[in-house]
């Protein structure tokens, strides 16, 4: 099944984005969906290379607009079949990038009312009355209910105090939505940390790659790694990271890394939902919009 979805995935690439609004593959949608086929196509690129096969699925489905033949995209599974049955990281990797993902946040409970774990969806053989459990299970774990009950009331004070303070500190912080008020605000180049400060978040690129996130100087961060104009993730953590004052063009260095892979990229924020991303020959790859 994995080759299938690849093969979907890479043919929901070639189309773009706009062209396949209100496309589910393999339970994905949306932005879930943008994310996927970019790493599907990042990862089969890599591997294959300039493999025959592939490139004409992606060529078909481009002038086609993904009415692919037959027969193109049985050559393309065969390609991909045989890639998978000769690296195991491959097929790692593939298996990962096509999965289903579950919803966060859900708790799982077994018929007999035990708790099955923390995370994943609501499973049950037959009906359950969720609120009937939820008694009974405070009622066996009364210590443990106690600690549930002071947890929420210390998280519920905690929105509470974000609720009532985040319109300042949003007002002060060059990333907060509350600073627009009716239109993005500027940004001073000569403002000390204001690029790691400007670029935490969530992004769409003007690329069509889908959305990048961006979460923390030197941490965590998806979708900013560029080979050859082309957006580039063979999976395993990316890191990004970016410079505390901007160059005499006013722009920050940003830092990628992804091992072995490492390169360097100009970022230049024109307000505060807005920056474009420049290669060290100084070209223009794409620009960013706030998500």
């Amino acid at each position: 099944m994995t080759v299938e979805v690849a093969v979907a995935m890479l043919i929901a690439w070639a189309v773009g984005k706009a062209n396949r609004v209100g496309t589910q593959i393999n339970g994905l949608t949306d932005e879930t969906l943008d994310l996927a086929v970019n790493r599907v196509r990042n990862a089969v690129v890599f591997k294959l290379g300039d493999d025959a096969a592939v490139r004409r699925l992606l060529e078909e489905a481009r002038a086609t607009n993904g009415s692919v033949s037959s027969v193109t995209q049985i050559a393309a599974e065969r390609s991909i079949a045989a890639a998978i049955a000769d690296d195991s990281r491959f097929a790692a990797e593939l298996a990962r990038v096509t999965a289903t993902p579950t919803a966060p946040g859900t708790v799982s409970m077994n018929n007999s009312g035990n708790f099955a774990g923390v995370m994943g969806d609501i499973h049950s053989t037959g009906p359950v009355n969720v609120t009937s459990k939820i008694v009974n299970q405070a009622k066996n774990h009364p210590v443990l209910a106690a600690f549930v009950v002071v947890g929420a009331v210390a998280l519920l004070g905690f929105s509470a105090d974000r609720l009532m303070g985040g319109a300042t500190d949003s007002l002060s912080s060059p990333g907060g939505a509350a600073g627009n008020s009716g239109g993005s605000s500027s940004l001073s180049v000569g403002d000390e940390s204001v690029g790691s400060r400007a670029i935490v978040g969530t992004w769409t690129a003007s690329d069509g790659t889908g959305t990048k996130t961006f979460n923390s100087d030197g941490g965590s961060c998806d979708g900013f790694f560029y080979s050859n104009g082309e957006p580039l993730d063979i999976g395993g953590p990316m890191t990004c990271s970016i410079s505390s004052k901007p160059d005499a063009e006013g722009r920050y260095t940003l830092v990628v890394a992804q091992s072995p892979n490492r390169a360097s990229y100009r970022v230049e924020f024109t307000d505060t939902d807005h920056a474009s991303v420049f290669d060290p020959s100084g070209s223009k790859l794409y620009e960013l919009e706030r998500f």
